[in-house]
């Protein structure tokens, strides 16, 4: 390399090493910003906002971060930063000084408003309807808040398994027993297949019961369609003690003896028995014991390939992913309703959490040919797609109704109320367009569950249908019926707008109205 003419005689060292650039004394290497102490504990990236980071402000923790170190800053930052100190300091003495004249006259001093609500106790973590628990804890109903709560516990038919007889599974026990499960039980949460279960008992009853998954399904079935039946008719026959309990219990209690083998299998198998396991406990009144059956079913359903869109790992059937979608709802419903009763401790869901809902709506099963009237299965084959045509009517107004609940939930608890207004008017002037949602919903219903008959007609689908509706109105109108009790001064609600004292009476409408429609469902097993 040639020499430059200002260094006639130059040396390795100077040919060999590039120039230092200018001010490496002066600008030293900065160190990394140190992360906040939740994001040191965490090994994640602290983005060092102030007074929060990102993360912090996110989850709401604090977050504590280190005082600034100037040392690895160069002069003239350090000198930059002692200037905006400087004009800072200045700022502030300017504006403490604009606050020392003297005070104005009284005269001249307008009051600041105050806020206050027309009515003196409306909470708006009230404005949704409460738990049992917390409506018999009401001051106005006088009840001992030292009573003990009552304790489900299991009764003596349940507990004592040591009498239950074997039962045999002869091909016309399992046929009535799978007729009433599809036709009183399976039209409520339809996750089966029919056919495909009707195949699997005509395998059963070639090769017998085993220890596999699908012999736990079909033991399961049986004692679910045992103690089915008609909605309304007399429930006697299936009380605790009688000889249907009995083998009820005996075909159910089998079941769970295999139900080691189903956790062992996993997948859509695993969550149906769970499930079905729920159903039972529900139909034999034991909510804490169906409330973990249905906990551990939607717990199954989170591997399913549906609800994870980036796995490309394989493709299910279409009928895997309707099965899967069906037993999701059915697993998530189930659960949400129990736990809301049950209060459990570490189980509790907040305000904005009860307007959480699956995005998605279960897919129906595709039609299937027409069976020729030749045919001597056509008749039982169109008996089945009727009741699968019925059933998934019923599902889908049934998960759609819920959706709107959970969006009026949600809406409730998000609307927006300025200084000058009040909650409990905002909320009523909201419940126009929710009672006409309401009335959208039920022009909308397919014929064949239309709700214009008289509530005596019911069968079980239209009997919950309108059960749903009433805790849809009963929602709507709930703050305006715990503001009427609860409030400081119940006796001046004559002072109300007109608009708000319709809303009380319409709400007490709909209570007395849930207790005349439920006579018949009092005594009827649903779930």
């Amino acid at each position: 390399m040639p020499s430059s003419p200002q260094s006639p005689n130059p040396t390795p060292a100077t040919t060999s090493k590039r120039p230092a650039p200018r001010g490496t004394a002066a600008y030293p290497r900065k160190r990394a910003v140190t992360a906040c102490q939740v994001c040191r504990a965490r090994r994640t990236k602290c983005d060092n906002l102030k007074p929060s980071c990102s993360f912090c402000l996110k989850v709401g923790a604090k977050c504590i971060q280190s005082p600034v170190d100037l040392s690895s800053y160069d002069p003239a930052s350090i000198k930059i930063l002692e200037r905006l100190d400087e004009i800072e300091q200045h700022i502030l003495r300017s504006q403490g000084d604009a606050t020392d004249f003297p005070p104005k006259s009284p005269e001249n001093v307008l009051p600041k408003p105050t806020v206050t609500s027309k009515v003196e106790t409306v909470d708006p973590a009230r404005v949704l309807v409460q738990p049992l628990e917390n409506i018999l804890q009401w001051q106005c109903l006088g009840l001992d808040p030292t009573t003990p709560g009552m304790q489900e516990q299991l009764s003596p038919a349940w507990s004592d398994t040591t009498n239950l007889a074997a039962v045999d599974l002869n091909a016309q026990f399992t046929g009535s027993a799978v007729d009433r499960f599809f036709t009183h039980v399976h039209v409520k949460n339809p996750i089966l297949n029919e056919r495909e279960t009707r195949r699997l008992f005509t395998r059963i009853s070639m090769h017998g019961i085993d220890w596999s998954p699908d012999s736990c399904l079909a033991l399961l079935v049986c004692a679910l369609g045992t103690l089915a039946t008609p909605f309304g008719e007399d429930q006697c026959q299936t009380h605790p003690g009688t000889e249907v309990y009995q083998t009820a219990q005996s075909l159910y209690t089998a079941a769970q003896k295999r139900i080691g083998s189903v956790f062992c299998s996993g997948g859509l198998r695993e969550a149906q028995c769970l499930f079905l396991s729920g159903v039972y406990m529900m139909s034999i009144f034991q909510r804490e014991h169906a409330w973990r059956y249905f906990l551990q079913a939607l717990a199954c359903c989170q591997q399913f390939s549906f609800l994870r869109p980036g796995n490309r790992s394989g493709v299910p059937l279409q009928s895997n992913r309707i099965a899967e979608q069906a037993i999701y709802w059915s697993a998530w419903k189930s659960e949400r309703e129990i736990r809301l009763d049950l209060q459990a401790p570490d189980f509790a869901l907040s305000q904005a959490e009860l307007a959480i809902y699956p995005p998605f709506f279960p897919t129906p099963p595709e039609s299937h040919e027409v069976i020729p009237a030749s045919d001597p299965t056509a008749m039982a084959m169109d008996e089945i797609a009727q009741r699968e045509r019925l059933a998934w009517y019923f599902y889908l107004s049934e998960i759609s109704l819920r959706r709107l609940h959970f969006r009026v939930a949600s809406s409730i608890l998000h609307v927006p109320v300025s200084p000058e207004s009040d909650l409990l008017e905002e909320l009523a002037k909201a419940t126009e367009e929710h009672e006409e949602q309401a009335q959208e919903w039920v022009t909308a219903l397919p014929a064949i569950l239309s709700l214009q008959a008289p509530p005596e007609n019911d069968d079980i689908s239209h009997f919950i249908l309108r059960g749903h509706l009433l805790n849809f109105y009963e929602m709507i109108y709930w703050p305006f019926i715990d503001a009427a009790i609860n409030r400081r001064g119940c006796q001046h609600t004559h002072r109300w707008s007109p608009l708000l004292c319709s809303l009380v009476q319409k709400g007490l409408h709909r209570h007395v109205e849930r207790i005349r429609d439920s006579i018949i469902g009092t005594m009827a097993r649903c779930v």
